[in-house]
């Protein structure tokens, strides 16, 4: 079940979170959303950041996330357009495969949005050749249609502290309602 926070052990295989709490580098972060596939937050400065909780990202796990990345530009508009538009950091160091939709539907939002929402895409992922090679497309794809760079990298407190996000305060919520994707 999605929510703004809590969740519960389910099975890796299934491709659902097993997990109630995040990972490092996210451990001490308190919890803001927490989806089917893992945990995202929102901070400053115009960071969104996700962690996957599965070793597949399903169709389904990628459209709640995108919607979610549609609802925080929209309500986040005027002070993401202060600072060039969202970073978002994804931690899919669990990801092993997807979903051959999913690189299709991650382009096609990309070329929906108006340029300049995203100001930067870094992706944290296993050093699995074929899932980089796969990430390197996206990136290619998404860069011919105006969409936000994708940078896999290979440390996330590394990307952090370059892009200087801040630990969300204790209490501190999505700045949005987590919607519900459309199919």
């Amino acid at each position: 079940m999605d929510g703004q926070a809590g969740g519960g052990p389910k099975s890796r295989r299934s491709g659902t979170m097993d997990a109630t709490r995040p990972r490092i580098p996210f451990a001490e972060w308190p919890l803001q959303a927490v989806l089917s596939a893992g945990f995202v937050w929102y901070t400053a400065p115009g960071v969104l950041v996700t962690q996957a909780q599965v070793e597949h990202a399903s169709l389904e796990h990628t459209r709640a996330m995108t919607v979610l990345v549609d609802a925080v530009l929209k309500a986040k508009a005027d002070d993401l357009a202060a600072l060039g538009g969202l970073l978002i950091i994804h931690d899919w160091r669990t990801v092993k495969s997807w979903d051959p939709e999913v690189r299709q539907h991650l382009v096609q939002r990309a070329k929906d949005r108006p340029a300049g929402l995203v100001r930067g895409i870094e992706v944290a992922m296993p050093l699995n050749p074929i899932m980089r090679m796969a990430a390197q497309v996206i990136d290619l794809m998404m860069s011919a249609v105006g969409g936000g760079r994708v940078k896999v990298i290979d440390s996330l407190p590394e990307s952090l502290v370059r892009h200087r996000v801040k630990t969300p305060p204790t209490g501190a919520r999505l700045p949005t309602e987590i919607p519900t994707p459309r199919t």
